[in-house]
């Protein structure tokens, strides 16, 4: 078992912290390179593919994209403080709901115009892509709350968490800007 330290290893020159969400973004990278891949894939092959602003309204995509970037923000800025301002990660926490219901609203809103992931590939893919970066939000909000029920411990292990979940939620950003860009432009 590796021990929880808050130094940097001899090895790594990294903290087990460090290493460890690195590896893990790594893997996302495979996960959503991957889906992205089969997008790419599948559009270069398709005789006509149209283009998201023509079937997708944009409005709650944008809200979507303020709402995700503040998120994120909000926990980049509370690791440059010591100690780790937990009202910020709170805030980013409401955000990330936020984005979960507004992005619950616009597939009830898609639903009802027949927008269906049945309906053609591109749908199949939006709501594939969109709904796994949906549960990447999910599990970034309950992240942030598991970083503030832990901030009892030692300030520099809470530190080094709260830089964690900053390099996560800049990742679920840069997630988010790419479906953007293929989907709603």
């Amino acid at each position: 078992m590796i021990p929880y330290t808050v130094d940097r290893r001899a090895d790594t020159g990294v903290t087990n912290v460090t290493l460890g969400i690195w590896l893990f973004l790594a893997s996302e990278v495979m996960l959503f390179g991957a889906l992205f891949s089969a997008y790419a894939l599948l559009r270069v092959s398709a005789p006509a593919w149209p283009a998201g602003r023509t079937v997708l309204d944009i409005t709650p995509a944008l809200v979507n994209t303020g709402l995700l970037v503040v998120s994120s923000a909000l926990v980049w800025r509370a690791t440059r403080v010591a100690p780790v301002p937990m009202g910020r990660v709170a805030i980013s926490t409401l955000l990330a709901l936020a984005f979960l219901a507004f992005k619950t609203l616009e597939y009830r809103d898609d639903a009802a115009r027949g927008l269906l992931p049945e309906t053609s590939t591109f749908l199949a893919l939006y709501f594939t892509l969109t709904g796994l970066h949906a549960l990447h939000v999910a599990g970034g909000a309950m992240a942030n709350v598991w970083l503030m029920a832990g901030r009892r411990v030692d300030a520099r292990v809470t530190a080094g968490r709260a830089r964690a979940l900053a390099l996560y939620w800049l990742f679920v950003d840069a997630v988010w800007l790419v479906i953007f860009t293929l989907f709603y432009l």
